[in-house]
């Protein structure tokens, strides 16, 4: 499993975590963080021993492989409290909300792999691609794509602004293409390879979009507060759908207005209180909708000479 995702959507809390697969002969191998190179093999080159993480309300009950690493002696702190015995305080905010750590391989223990690389797909049964969203808006929590349509995900980069990025900018939409400011040279030779690259290798990837900022934020229009909090899937609950995805036991059902298919249920689970008409009235939906799409395909058509199937996904 390969994800992607700009700073705070949720990397590195599930690339660390078992998400429950504790069934005989499950289990996970945890890889690598931050920079990942890709080949056209589907192998991926890792470069570094360390993970990233943001500190905010580390929880041991929902995060117990990150945890048991971020309170070792080895790990280091930026703009995180720690008392004078050494005590570390992952829910203060009093220095700033954007704290973050980073761990060694070693402490993950037994879950970490002995290579941060990742062998070629001819070796492997499968990959799996998700990209991870952070919006709040229309966005289903969990979407299965299609080729076209992964590719117009890593094109499009989304997410919303956090402490951990501009705190100035917190709240306000961002685009990133590959969710990565590094990318030297052209931008839509990145989205074509990457077309090719999942077109050939299409018999053994599935794609995925992850959105946990979550659905159904409502503002009021005269002084933009929030009238409706969002409605977030907490980390068990995201870890419970990838769980489905990796033993093929989710129902999925066609949403209606992005061409996507979405998790009906899954583990026997429910999760019909994420559905948008729980939120918002079918004439609200639409205009959402047709703003994000129209912002997309704007945003796309930027990309001079990126294939029109890729925007044409958008459309759809």
């Amino acid at each position: 499993m390969i994800l992607f995702g700009l700073s705070a959507t949720g990397k590195t809390t599930h690339a660390c975590h078992d998400h429950g697969l504790v069934e005989d002969g499950e289990g996970q191998e945890i890889v690598q963080d931050d920079v990942v190179f890709l080949r056209s093999d589907a192998s991926a080159l890792g470069s570094e021993r360390g993970f990233y993480l943001k500190t905010g309300y580390l929880n041991p009950k929902v995060q117990p492989i990150l945890f048991r690493a971020a309170i070792s002696h080895r790990t280091i702190f930026e703009n995180v409290m720690v008392d004078y015995l050494g005590n570390v305080s992952f829910d203060s905010a009093t220095l700033t909300e954007n704290g973050r750590g980073i761990i060694q391989r070693e402490d993950l223990g037994a879950d970490s792999s002995e290579s941060v690389n990742l062998p070629p797909l001819k070796e492997l049964d499968g990959m799996i691609v998700i990209f991870i969203t952070r919006r709040n808006t229309v966005v289903p929590i969990a979407s299965k794509l299609t080729l076209e349509q992964a590719v117009a995900a890593f094109m499009l980069g989304e997410s919303v602004e956090t402490s951990a990025g501009d705190p100035r900018r917190a709240g306000e939409s961002v685009r990133e293409v590959g969710t990565n400011p590094f990318i030297i040279g052209d931008e839509a030779y990145e989205g074509n390879w990457f077309y090719a690259f999942l077109k050939k290798h299409r018999s053994k990837i599935q794609c995925y979009l992850l959105n946990t900022g979550g659905v159904g934020e409502i503002r009021e229009s005269s002084d933009n507060a929030i009238k409706q909090a969002t409605l977030r899937p907490e980390i068990p609950e995201m870890a419970a759908i990838i769980r489905g995805i990796l033993r093929d036991t989710v129902e999925w059902e066609e949403e209606p207005h992005f061409g996507t298919l979405i998790p009906r249920r899954t583990n026997g689970s429910q999760l019909t209180k994420f559905s948008l008409s729980n939120f918002y009235t079918e004439k609200a939906i639409k205009e959402y909708v047709l703003r994000l799409q129209k912002e997309r395909v704007e945003w796309l058509k930027g990309f001079e000479g990126l294939d029109k199937a890729i925007i044409d996904a958008i459309k759809a």
